[in-house]
Parts: structure tokens; sequence; C-alpha cells
């Protein structure tokens, strides 16, 4: 028999969470009143950044902007939710969400920084950024050394960029378009979470 988990839903088998069994914590992006009765939540989880919903248990309980722990009393199981069936509001507060998972968990975001090569004789991984070429990508290289950075603020400091923002912005082009390769989400997130 499953155990009852405290907001009175039965604990599912590993095998029925799929890509959210990991997720301890959503970010969310707007609160929704769902007919004929109840609320919603649409929501970033943490620390995979997979687009999410759940049940909201009492309608005062959160709002927009809140981190929520997925196991405590407020939301029901998560359930993965489209890019496209997002409201405006929840997709105009994305990239501010996805930069305060960012923030809360930098060291693998940091490794891209870090670690970031050669993708192929003509392109750097520094240019699946946006906005960033060829040279910007050598240059930053070159900064770089051999040592690498310490934290994503000196990342930001030396190459003159919001490196958390280049990075929210290319999850967000991800979760638009899944079919993006390669996918900084599941080579960054998703594999080490």
């Amino acid at each position: 028999m499953r155990k009852m988990q405290p907001n009175g839903y039965k604990d599912r088998g590993k095998e029925d969470e799929g890509p959210l069994l990991e997720e301890t914590h959503v970010k969310v992006l707007e609160v929704l009143e769902r007919r004929p009765s109840g609320h919603e939540v649409h929501a970033i989880s943490e620390p995979g950044i997979y687009v999410v919903r759940a049940r909201l248990i009492d309608a005062s309980s959160c709002e927009s902007g809140d981190r929520v722990e997925v196991e405590g009393d407020k939301i029901g199981p998560l359930s993965l939710l489209r890019y496209r069936d997002l409201s405006n509001e929840s997709t105009n507060s994305l990239v501010d969400a996805i930069k305060e998972v960012i923030n809360e968990n930098p060291d693998g975001h940091l490794s891209f920084y870090n670690r970031a090569n050669n993708i192929s004789l003509k392109m750097h991984a520094f240019q699946l950024l946006p906005g960033i070429g060829k040279s910007t990508a050598q240059d930053w290289v070159q900064k770089r050394g051999p040592n690498g950075w310490i934290d994503l603020a000196e990342v930001s400091e030396k190459l003159g960029i919001d490196a958390v923002s280049l990075l929210a912005e290319r999850y967000e082009k991800e979760l638009i378009d899944p079919s993006e390769v390669p996918s900084l989400l599941e080579l960054l997130v998703r594999t080490s979470a």
C-alpha cells in the first residue's frame, strides 16, 4: 500500500514520477482559479527547471513569486506543463524566476562557464548563449584562463555581462522549444539534479 503524504495525496511509486521525482521546490509564476472550484499554480521546479503545474491546497497559502516545498502541505503533486500553456503573466515572469532558481543553486550553472569548450570546429559552447558570436566566445576563453572562475558574480564582472541572465534566457529558449540542441538544461541541470 502506498503511504499518504502530508498533503493528503498517496505517495506514487518512482515509476509514476518521471522527470519530476527529484524536484524539491517550485517557484510560483502564477496562481490561477480553476472552475468549478479550486486553484492551481503554474511554476518552475527546482532543481530541474521544468515548467509545472500543481493543485493549490489552500488558495491563501501562496502567491506569485513564492518558493514552495514540493513535499509540503501547500500544493498537490506536480505535473509537467507545456510552455505554450502558460498565461501571459507566467511567461512574463519566467526569466526572473529562472534567474532566482539559478541563484539558489549556482554550482552547476557556473560549471558551464568554467568548462565550456568547442562543440565543433565552427562553434563554441559559449555561442549557445543569446547574442554571443565566435569572436566573443574566443575572447571569453582567454579571459577564463586555466583556473576558471570562483562564482557567477566573478564571471559577470570579468566578462562585462550578466552571466545569470544569459543562462536564464537560454533556458527559456529551450523551454519554449524543447527540440533545441544541444540542450543546456539537459546537460547542466537535469543530469546533475
